[in-house]
C-alpha cells in the first residue's frame, strides 16, 4: 500500500470539492485537528476560506492554519 503524503495547501483545490485537513490553530482549536473541508468563497467580501465541521457545528479557517491536506479516500467498489 503506497504512504501518503501531506500535500501543501498552496496545492489544495478550491472548488469546494471535499479534501482531508490538517489544521493546526494555537488561538482557535479545531475539535478534529484532521477532518474533511472544503473551500468556500464569500461572495459579498470576496474572501474565501476553509470551511469544516465539528461536534460543535462549522468553523472557518485561512491558509495560514493549514499544516496539509489529502484528498480523500477512495471508496473501494462493493
Amino acid at each position: 500500500m503506497p504512504r501518503s503524503r501531506w500535500l501543501d495547501v498552496s496545492a489544495a483545490p478550491r472548488d469546494r470539492s471535499p479534501i482531508l485537513l490538517w489544521i493546526q490553530d494555537d488561538e482557535d482549536p479545531p475539535d478534529f485537528p484532521v477532518t474533511v473541508g472544503f473551500w468556500e468563497t464569500n461572495t459579498v467580501f470576496e474572501v474565501g476560506s476553509w470551511r469544516v465541521f465539528s461536534a460543535s457545528g462549522s468553523s472557518n479557517y485561512f491558509d495560514q492554519s493549514i499544516r496539509g491536506w489529502m484528498p480523500l479516500p477512495r471508496v473501494p467498489n462493493a
